[in-house]
């Protein structure tokens, strides 16, 4: 059985911990505020623990030491910050993910080796950037343990991409595209295809190149 640690019980992390123990999973719900401790454990019983996760001690007595992942789910930044690196490099555990809320820190999450992030505000971002046409190039998400990010691109009338083909074109080094999707319909594109308006791009690049991709396209 897969042993899961979340530190914050907020609404994500109640739902989560909630989630995992029906997917039969051994959680530990971690909540350094007492009132709110006890009434989490009054709705998920005794898979909550009272206590501060970013006290190695306390991390150590929920043990972390043998958590298959662990969860940075609170509300603040620079605890989850902290969670994350203590679990990722003083425990060594293989899988953390942290919560980030502010999208502006996702940055110096990733330069302080935090690779796998959820950020619900970049997220409704993205979503509104490709819903309202505003933005042709849209982050999807990140590659599981990996640096890799997958990008979708829309091709439109001004896009750079209009009319060219594929092999003529010079994408930023270490950029693939993985994937076209043209009326409905998914191709593995060579070097003879010419993007359309309407097309969409799915590539794959490393994280510290996405905003070398995003000028390239402008």
């Amino acid at each position: 059985m897969a042993y899961a640690i979340i530190v914050g019980g907020g609404k994500i992390g109640y739902y989560l911990s909630r989630s995992l123990i029906n997917r039969d999973y051994e959680v530990c719900l971690l909540e350094k505020h007492p009132s709110h401790a006890s009434r989490l454990s009054s709705e998920l019983g005794d898979v909550v623990m009272m206590g501060d996760g970013c006290d190695p001690l306390t991390l150590k007595n929920a043990g972390v030491q043998r958590a298959d992942i662990l969860f940075a789910a609170t509300g603040d930044d620079a605890d989850n910050l902290v969670i994350a690196q203590m679990a990722q490099t003083c425990f060594t555990r293989p899988r953390v993910i942290a919560r980030v809320n502010n999208p502006d820190n996702e940055a110096l999450f990733e330069k302080l080796g935090i690779h796998e992030r959820v950020s619900g505000t970049a997220t409704v971002l993205n979503m509104l950037g490709q819903k309202m046409g505003r933005s042709p190039v849209v982050l999807l998400g990140a590659l599981e343990k990996s640096s890799l990010e997958v990008i979708e691109i829309i091709v439109d009338e001004e896009s750079p991409l209009n009319g060219a083909r594929l092999g003529d074109l010079t994408f930023p080094a270490q950029c693939l595209v993985i994937a076209t999707l043209r009326d409905n319909e998914g191709h593995i594109p060579s070097a003879s295809t010419v993007f359309e308006p309407g097309d969409l791009l799915l590539i794959l690049v490393p994280a510290e190149l996405e905003s070398t991709l995003r000028e390239f396209l402008v």
